[in-house]
């Protein structure tokens, strides 16, 4: 296992801003890793504003070794065309459900596309080159990517409103097997960060705490999806949070604004909102600096 160099994790995008100048907001996720000469973009929102944030925060995202794609919906795969240039190979790793046509029900009944807008020819055209993986690979020495998440829980409900096509073409909901999320592993426990946890975040915890053993997580970062759960499923939630006892949490994108002040008011001083021009860097001693 690499010794612990400060690990960098810088939000790109997310549904709100820090106040930074030139920092800009829009609906969806994308964070930075650097880890010593370890560099890995994991989502890229729903378009060039993760581009735009990473040169404000002098982030070099060209150079990242790998990209990372949490699930296939449109507000984290939509800066795939910024990256996609004919002349320079980039790797994508996602599981293989992440081009399957999403779409989200309407109030009035009717089905939005929600998908990824781009198809998996334009972008390997483009000079993207796929990597798909059904369960856990590393993508850079120690750290992971992860999915295939089993849904052990009983309180973790899927959403409703989100929707695929079986093959009769009639709709359903969507199983989100393409559900993944990055961890780092370091000598002093785990970083992990999240997409939508469409799959649940504590099955989502829960499982890479399987794979890793009984070690401490030192700063969890990314969407919940909690916004349109219940107000029981946010209290367990919750409460199996704090029971894996995480030393940071930082909540994005899909969390929604009762979740987040839920887990402000239990988190307290380990709690903090990992919206767009947020920077962690955790030391060689596991503590997180938020900036």
């Amino acid at each position: 296992m690499a010794a612990l160099e400060e690990i960098i994790l810088s939000v790109l995008c997310d549904n709100m801003a820090a106040m930074k100048e030139g920092i800009r907001a829009e609906h969806g996720f994308s964070a930075f890793l650097e880890w010593g000469d370890r560099k890995v973009l994991f989502d890229t929102g729903q378009s060039d504003i993760f581009w735009h944030n990473a040169e404000v925060m002098g982030c070099d995202v060209e150079s990242a070794q790998k990209v990372l794609v949490s699930h296939g919906h449109y507000d984290h795969t939509g800066g795939l065309g910024r990256l996609a240039r004919p002349n320079r190979a980039v790797t994508v790793i996602a599981h293989p459900a992440v081009f399957t046509p999403r779409y989200k029900k309407q109030k009035d009944g009717s089905m939005k596309y929600i998908g990824c807008p781009y198809s998996r020819d334009f972008l390997e055209s483009r000079g993207l080159r796929f990597s798909f993986v059904e369960s856990r690979v590393e993508v850079v020495d120690d750290v992971f990517f992860v999915c295939g998440i089993p849904q052990t829980t009983d309180f973790e409900k899927g959403d409703p409103l989100l929707m695929v096509k079986n093959r009769e073409g009639e709709f359903e909901p969507d199983p989100f097997l393409d559900d993944a999320a990055m961890y780092a592993r370091t000598p002093e426990g785990l970083v992990i960060v999240l997409g939508c946890s469409h799959r649940g975040v504590i099955n989502i915890l829960r499982y890479i705490l399987t794979l890793e053993g009984d070690v401490p997580i030192l700063t969890i970062i990314g969407g919940t999806h909690l916004s349109r759960s219940s107000r029981e499923q946010r209290e367990e939630t919750i409460d199996a949070l704090r029971a894996l006892n995480p030393r940071m949490v930082g909540v994005s994108h899909c969390t929604g604004t009762e979740a987040t002040d839920a887990m402000r008011h239990v988190f307290g001083q380990r709690f903090f909102r990992a919206m767009a021009g947020v920077r962690v860097t955790i030391n060689q001693k596991g503590g997180s600096v938020i900036q």
